[in-house]
């Protein structure tokens, strides 16, 4: 009963350090769930994005020269299911088996011979029966000839109907094939139709136009009847990953299970995937946002920890008196210490407990040291009361403490002390700039420990500098009329400026800029990379457009500019520094009408029937020399290098091989015109819609040209597509980890705003009562309460300033100290990250500094309603 007598008589500390408790308990348990639940929402995202070739595990069997598959390999199915290496087993949503022949060329019968007929893949595949509904005809049975069923739309592309004959060649051999059936899916979502798109490509010789390419259903005997005829069909064995059970977590193991598959496969199989290259790549920017997330995670909890230690503190050092009398009495100090274990066993769990399980509620995924982080959060909570109290019991007093005192002449153990948490600060910075936050084997604690060592160093040094200019001020101060800004700076040089509130404040404050530095980095260098990409409001990106679909894109309404330009890949480059051919990316633009920052180079450029001006990638103008030819359309036209450039408007960041050429400057031949396929639109308000249509009518046209046929829209190579900048803009916080990276920056910053006031407050209550003295004193002499209050201010503002300069030096410098560690390039698309703070983050701090003295007062206020001024004087002259 006496423990909860005490209980009740110091509810309000005991409810502080509860409540800090559980809002730690519950720091590291909810926020890191909520990351982790969007970090697998961008895996899976990325999954989903992958076309089926590379999502999907398939297994090709392998065969002698000239030897067909048998179609009857469905029953090895479960077999390799169960043979696949863990965790793959556990992530499938679905399996088929195929066989199938390649892409061949066909003709209905009858038909005169083109240069480019259509192709189309042969395919048997069991699960197909029940995942089409018939629309015309029926299902094949093939005996004698091949039945086949193709989709309606695949019919009209093809131009066939039910009852024609086709013809089918290939390789080794030809056969015909007789169309029975039209289908439609039962579900077009279903992924067993993910990978039987029908497509327009374009043909070998690209004068001979377009041509359709698709897939024909058949059955069992028809695919051996085909097989026969056509000496191709090949066994397939389909797996799909379901994305929604891949983690984060889990994609280690998922690269180890698939490389071991690359080693051995199943029997007489090959498997063909890129899954695992997107899963690497992925796991890479996991660890970058896991590396940030975990610096952000360490100062947020090294905040809270030390919060809990200064309310602590602040409990043991109001009970000096008892704990004095107790020793009088005879007590020990582990009777102490274990009076006030007793006190805080009866709140601090339950606090710990509810806090954790209100992290437990939050919607993610569980770290695996989540149980360990809590315990150690318990164990803290627990143990920093009674530890504290220990403190004060070894050197009883009933007269106070003067801690101020002890402070001026600080002790060679202290010094000491400070001088190694100095050196182990720097240690930590060259350690992760040198190995980086992970050094292979997981997170190092000590290296992601060592921005929070940093900060702490930061506020061990403005400890020890920042008294002597105070105190100086204060000298000055006595000087003038008023004792109020003597009082408060004089107070704040002698005590050592609240050292456990300073070091906390500075830690949140470094924690918080550290976040918004690292947020105003990505932004502006993101902000560069949709620059880069999309130079202008919009671009269209198409196959072909003519020449005529620029300008009349540019007569749109809202529309004030339309540049057209060519951008194609993989062009041969000869370069006169040797005889090696060459490939890169070219870009050709009328320079002096593109108006989106090119170099004066281009821009410049005249009419020549020479060499042009070329502005040319570094890696690229190494292995050219001075100058070179290059292949455009046919055509190959010699250029010089007037410049070279890492990056180019227009190309999208990392490209590493390009030449931008100004079209204006080259002498194009008529018969072989520079077809633009890219289009840059600016203005405003203009309709997307509009400009998709116009795009695509060009294209057409330009088909028509080509292949002497109209085409649909559908038809087209690669309709058009409109990108604005600010999509392209939103696109690069929208994909993989970026969501994870998003959570992490708002709630280091939010967290360590509330962290900070609350230290703030901790250090007004900590000297509440030898304020209350003064401040008893003061008012027999005539001192107001708006003088009262101004005192706590010149108090104040010396911590405030002191925590924001050192913490945000310490919170700026840390990107550029640690920058290569933490690798942000992955998460700009490219751009080099440099250092970068936003001025609203900048003003930010100041007005959370502002703020905290508003709080600071009204936190005053209460504490000295509580302590009754009226009676302060009288009970420290008691105790003195």
């Amino acid at each position: 009963m006496s423990v909860l007598r005490r209980v009740r008589a110091f509810a309000g500390q005991l409810l502080l350090l509860a409540v800090l408790a559980g809002l730690t308990a519950f720091l590291v348990s909810g926020p890191a769930r909520i990351a982790n639940g969007r970090t697998d929402d961008g895996l899976a995202g990325d999954i989903n994005r992958l076309p089926a070739a590379s999502r999907d595990l398939t297994f090709t069997g392998t065969r002698s020269f000239g030897e067909t598959s048998s179609a009857a390999g469905e029953e090895r199915l479960p077999q390799i299911r169960e043979s696949l290496p863990g965790p793959l087993p556990g992530v499938l949503a679905g399996a088929w088996y195929l066989a199938e022949t390649r892409a061949n060329a066909f003709l209905p019968i009858g038909s005169p011979p083109k240069a480019c007929p259509d192709v189309a893949v042969l395919r048997y595949e069991p699960a197909t029966e029940a995942a089409v509904r018939i629309v015309d005809g029926r299902a094949p049975a093939s005996s004698g000839t091949t039945e086949v069923m193709v989709t309606e739309q695949a019919a009209t592309a093809f131009g066939v109907k039910v009852g024609d004959g086709l013809a089918m060649t290939a390789q080794f051999g030809s056969t015909r094939l007789r169309v029975v059936g039209l289908f439609a899916p039962v579900d077009a979502a279903d992924p067993i139709w993910s990978d039987q798109p029908l497509h327009t490509g374009g043909c070998p010789d690209p004068d001979d136009g377009l041509r359709d390419e698709g897939v024909m259903l058949t059955d069992s005997s028809g695919a051996l009847l085909a097989a026969s005829s056509l000496n191709d069909l090949t066994d397939r064995w389909r797996f799909r990953l379901d994305e929604k059970r891949i983690t984060a977590d889990r994609v280690d193991a998922l690269n180890r299970a698939v490389a071991e598959l690359r080693r051995t496969p199943p029997e007489k199989t090959s498997i063909q995937s890129s899954v695992d290259t997107t899963l690497a790549e992925f796991d890479r920017e996991v660890r970058s946002v896991q590396a940030l997330l975990a610096v952000v995670q360490f100062g947020i909890l090294a905040t809270a920890a030390g919060l809990m230690l200064l309310a602590a503190r602040l409990m043991t050092d109001r009970r000096r008196p008892e704990f004095a009398l107790i020793r009088a009495r005879g007590g020990s100090v582990g009777a102490v210490a274990g009076r006030t274990l007793l006190e805080v066993l009866t709140v601090v769990p339950i606090a710990v407990a509810i806090g954790w399980l209100g992290g437990f509620l939050v919607p993610g995924r569980a770290d695996g040291v989540e149980p360990l982080l809590v315990a150690v959060v318990a164990l803290l909570a627990l143990l920093a009361a009674p530890a504290s109290a220990a403190l004060v019991a070894r050197h009883p007093s009933f007269s106070g403490h003067r801690s101020d005192v002890a402070a001026l002449r600080p002790s060679a153990r202290r010094l000491t002390a400070e001088g190694f948490l100095v050196l182990l600060a720097a240690g930590g910075i060259y350690l992760v700039r040198l190995r980086g936050l992970d050094a292979g084997a997981g997170v190092d604690p000590y290296l992601i420990g060592a921005p929070v060592l940093l900060a702490l160093a930061a506020s061990v040094v403005a400890l020890r500098v920042v008294p002597f200019p105070l105190r100086w001020a204060a000298r000055l101060a006595a000087r003038a009329r008023g004792v109020i800004a003597f009082l408060g700076l004089s107070s704040a040089g002698r005590a050592p400026l609240h050292s456990g509130p300073l070091a906390v404040l500075v830690v949140a404050i470094a924690t918080g800029l550290f976040t918004g530095t690292v947020t105003s980095t990505v932004s502006a260098a993101r902000d560069r990379a949709a620059d880069l990409a999309v130079p202008a409001d919009a671009v269209i990106t198409g196959y072909y457009f003519t020449a005529e679909t620029a300008p009349r894109i540019a007569t749109l309404p809202h529309v004030t500019r339309a540049v057209p330009m060519l951008v194609a890949p993989g062009v041969t480059i000869h370069g006169d520094a040797g005889v090696n051919i060459l490939q890169g990316e070219v870009m050709v633009v009328d320079a002096t009408t593109a108006g989106f920052g090119l170099p004066p180079v281009l821009t410049g450029a005249s009419r020549t029937d020479g060499p042009v001006p070329a502005v040319v990638s570094p890696h690229l103008a190494e292995q050219i020399g001075t100058a070179g030819t290059i292949s455009v359309a046919g055509a190959t036209y010699r250029f010089t290098i007037a410049r070279v450039a890492a990056q180019v408007p227009g190309l999208v960041a990392g490209t590493r091989d390009f030449i931008v050429l100004p079209q204006q400057a080259m002498a194009v031949p008529a018969a072989q015109p520079i077809k633009p396929n890219r289009i840059l639109v600016s203005g405003d308000g203009f309709d997307r819609e509009e400009l998709r249509k116009a795009a695509d009518a060009g294209q057409r046209d330009e088909a028509l040209r080509l292949t002497g046929k109209p085409v649909e829209d559908w038809q087209l190579p690669i309709p058009a597509s409109v990108l604005t900048w600010a999509e392209y803009r939103s696109g690069l916080e929208n994909r993989g980890v970026d969501g994870a990276l998003s959570f992490t920056f708002i709630a280091g910053m939010a967290a360590a705003a509330v962290l900070s006031l609350t230290a703030v407050a901790l250090a007004v209550l900590t000297g509440a009562p030898a304020r209350g003295r003064t401040l008893s004193r003061l008012r027999t002499m005539g001192l107001s309460p708006g003088q009262g209050r101004r005192l706590l201010v010149f108090e104040l503002i010396p911590l405030i300033a002191v925590a924001v300069v050192a913490g945000g030096l310490a919170g700026f410098v840390l990107p550029m100290l640690i920058g290569p560690a933490l690798d942000l390039s992955g998460f700009t698309a490219g751009v080099t990250a440099g250092t970068t703070l936003d001025p609203w983050f900048a003003g930010g701090v100041l007005a959370l500094a502002v703020f905290a003295v508003v709080a600071a007062l009204a936190v005053e206020n209460v504490a000295n309603r509580r302590l009754r001024l009226g009676t302060v004087l009288r009970v420290g002259e008691e105790q003195s």
